[in-house]
């Protein structure tokens, strides 16, 4: 069914039914549709307009960063990737039920979805989230956090990495005030839907993602690609 015959509300519902698989979430996904519901049947959206960041418009708040270089947390990319997942669904309202949960870890196996932890001192993961790699596409799925501000963490590493990687923009699919903070913006569904169709399937970074211990991700300045390589052997236990 074509993304423009999705209702205005609510949040752009498009079709109800089908199955929810790896297979039909990475078919979705490929169409700016996406898949959010309790329980069956399944439910499809695709809203507009659609809540994106480019990378180089990502805002870092003074504290955010002050807590990247604190040396407080160590952050890793696809190490407790099923922890990650049931810790984002672990609330009262939540669309990761559990063969949503199922369809996201298969993706993984395959390689293309993937998760960014955050770990305190004691070795506790306090914080995290996950995604689907699409080709220069980040689809943003779910994050937690037990401390404040840690949430930060974990999404500045990954929109560091994803600028360093090549990556045009993380979807997040619907507006929020947190999300605007971030310098996440609303842009036409049709807009988006072009700039999936140009980079979908392009450049996907299968397999395990790591770390690049060469990033100084608490200097990077995302309006300035290539930031986060200045000043690398400073920044290595900032990170």
């Amino acid at each position: 069914m074509p993304v423009w015959m999705a209702a205005k509300r609510p949040w752009g519902l498009l079709a109800v039914g089908g199955t929810l698989t790896e297979n039909t979430l990475l078919e979705a996904y490929s169409q700016g549709i996406y898949s959010m519901y309790q329980k069956h049947p399944v439910q499809w959206f695709s809203c507009n307009p659609r809540m994106v960041l480019f990378p180089e418009k990502m805002r870092i708040e003074k504290d955010w960063r002050k807590l990247v270089r604190s040396g407080r947390y160590r952050v890793t990319f696809d190490t407790a990737f099923e922890e990650v997942v049931r810790r984002c669904g672990n609330r009262k309202w939540t669309w990761l039920i559990p063969e949503r949960i199922d369809a996201a870890i298969a993706l993984h196996k395959r390689g293309q979805a993937h998760s960014v932890e955050v770990w305190n001192r004691e070795g506790i993961l306090v914080g995290g989230g996950f995604g689907v790699d699409m080709g220069k596409v980040f689809i943003g799925e779910s994050a937690f956090s037990t401390e404040r501000n840690v949430v930060h963490v974990a999404f500045i590493h990954l929109m560091c990495h994803l600028q360093h990687w090549g990556y045009v923009l993380n979807d997040a699919q619907a507006y929020s005030e947190h999300l605007h903070l971030m310098g996440f913006e609303e842009i036409p569904r049709k807009e988006y839907v072009q700039k999936l169709q140009e980079l979908a399937g392009t450049d996907i970074r299968y397999g395990k993602w790591v770390v690049d211990r060469r990033l100084a991700v608490g200097e990077w300045v995302p309006s300035k690609p290539g930031s986060q390589l200045n000043n690398s052997a400073s920044g290595q236990g900032r990170s």
